[in-house]
């Protein structure tokens, strides 16, 4: 879910005898920043670099922001949900959605498997849910057949993805039907 040029803000840690603490109002500080920036998103990083073994970091998410499916060939990923709610969206390599699991207090962790197509949608105001991945830090692999960030059709896209229901598929045709539309100035 992290791509290495959204990262780049990291808060004073507070620190007890080394260990690394994240109280309420840093929390409450990235859902701020999560506000007010157009991606809709914050991380806090809590690994030092992108070399470490073991990449930690929180991410705060606000409602419509885009995750763009994707997978990782070399990694499992692992979300545990911190507060809020969202569903993890896993799709198949043709942009079928095959399942939606509702992350919420009462079921709060999830574990990727390495190969599997995935994004997030936010169901709740300041989600924040703490990512971990083997190191070190690999790009995340996006779906070709998903909308790139700032694409016309990205928001459409969300749109969809917050209400489709498992076998439904993102239409190819739709989506370059749409970004013709946009290209020619029409607005829909």
């Amino acid at each position: 879910m992290a791509e290495l040029q959204s990262v780049g803000w990291r808060s004073p840690m507070l620190k007890a005898h080394n260990v690394q603490v994240v109280d309420h109002r840093q929390i409450a500080e990235l859902a701020t920043r999560a506000r007010a920036v157009p991606r809709k998103r914050a991380h806090l990083l809590l690994h030092e670099g992108p070399t470490d073994s073991v990449q930690r970091l929180i991410i705060l998410l606000q409602p419509n922001t885009y995750v763009r499916p994707h997978h990782h060939s070399r990694q499992w990923e692992m979300l545990v949900l911190q507060q809020g709610r969202g569903n993890l969206l896993v799709f198949d390599g043709d942009a079928r959605l095959m399942d939606r699991i509702e992350l919420n207090p009462r079921s709060s962790v999830v574990q990727i498997p390495i190969g599997v197509w995935h994004g997030f949608v936010v169901l709740e105001r300041n989600t924040a849910v703490l990512e971990i991945k083997p190191g070190p830090y690999v790009q995340n692999e996006f779906a070709h057949w998903a909308p790139e960030e700032g694409d016309a059709t990205a928001t459409r896209f969300v749109k969809w993805i917050t209400n489709a229901a498992p076998g439904e598929r993102w239409s190819f045709t739709q989506r370059a039907v749409r970004a013709s539309r946009v290209v020619r100035g029409e607005v829909e």
